[in-house]
């Protein structure tokens, strides 16, 4: 059943560029390209050519991945502040406190760029070739410091490092695309379009650690435990982009012009399989496989915890279930601001 889903969405990417494809190539066939040559007897003066270059801001919300955020937020709460709030309700200690610098942050935006080269057919309909990449990354060094104070009056001091804790996702997408334009009020060019391809995607956790628990008395210090490990997952699919939408561009010379484009992407695939490893004190182990979602329910004296963690890490004697297939979200609203150079 994996093959099969890996095989559909190879076969949606390749039906889809050959589908684009044939409409590029249709705009271009003769019969096209002779109208043109004839209306208004413009031809002689048509510049057929434009490159394009853009930067632009999107919104993201790739769900599945930013799963590892939650799963990590939610087992630190519940072994922790859950947990001591349980001693202390049950006054098996007097009281506790949290320190931590920074947050886990989800993944929620990026800043894709890109170029384009452009083939205008007439002065309405133009078709092009493209190239856009995208990139969002969360990196952080987080400490965290829990201070147990105990009936008998010591403290229990428990230090977490994490350096780095990372998140990211990339994408790269060639493109074909199918453009309408119209000048209105002189300088002004309003334009629609929609373009689209193949998707070549990567994803990557790592969780650097280490961990320390200290007593302290009135004249000790005791360092009475530590540890240290490294968990790392990545990933890397293909998929299937489309975009659609409309943009103003308007003349800074003759032939150089400033546009601003707002739309939607679409940006999905489902079949993400890689590498991990994961280190602990002197042990070490690695894996491949393909990424699923996977749930986990814990259940301790202080209450019971369901969590959701993507993983790519299977082993034949695990009893952890599978609720669904991985999937890379990258789709959200795109604003692009760029430059064109028509010739």
């Amino acid at each position: 059943m994996k093959i099969l889903n890996t095989k559909n969405s190879i076969h949606d990417s390749i039906r889809l560029t050959a589908t684009i494809s044939l409409l590029f190539l249709f705009a271009l066939s003769p019969m096209h390209i002779s109208a043109d040559n004839t209306h208004n007897g413009q031809a002689s003066n048509l510049k057929r050519f434009q490159i394009e270059l853009y930067g632009s801001f999107a919104t993201l919300n790739p769900s599945d991945l930013n799963l590892f955020v939650s799963y990590d937020n939610g087992i630190q709460t519940f072994f922790y502040d859950t947990y001591l709030d349980y001693l202390q309700t049950n006054n098996q200690i007097q009281s506790w406190t949290k320190n931590q610098d920074r947050e886990r942050q989800k993944i929620k935006n990026a800043f894709p760029f890109g170029a384009r080269l452009k083939y205008h057919l007439n002065n309405t309909f133009a078709v092009s070739l493209g190239f856009k990449s995208l990139t969002s990354r969360y990196e952080s060094d987080i400490e965290l410091q829990y201070t147990r104070n105990e009936l008998s009056n010591e403290q229990y001091l428990e230090n977490l490092v994490y350096s780095p804790y990372s998140l990211s996702a990339k994408a790269y997408m060639p493109l074909l695309g199918i453009h309408i334009m119209k000048k209105i009020m002189n300088a002004l060019t309003l334009e629609g379009y929609l373009t689209g391809g193949p998707m070549f995607v990567e994803c990557h956790y790592m969780s650097d650690w280490s961990y320390e628990w200290w007593i302290q008395g009135t004249n000790y210090n005791w360092l009475t435990f530590q540890s240290s490990g490294i968990l790392e997952k990545k990933g890397s699919g293909t998929g299937i982009a489309l975009d659609v939408g409309g943009r103003l561009a308007y003349p800074l010379f003759e032939s150089l012009r400033i546009f601003l484009e707002g739309g939607y992407a679409y940006q999905v695939t489902k079949n993400i399989s890689g590498d991990g490893r994961e280190i602990k004190d002197d042990s070490s182990e690695t894996w491949d496989g393909r990424w699923s979602i996977k749930r986990e329910e814990i259940r301790t004296p202080w209450g019971e915890l369901v969590l959701d963690i993507p993983t790519n890490y299977w082993p034949t004697n695990s009893d952890s279930e599978k609720l669904r297939d991985f999937e890379l979200d990258l789709s959200g609203f795109q604003l692009r601001l760029g430059l064109s150079f028509r010739f």
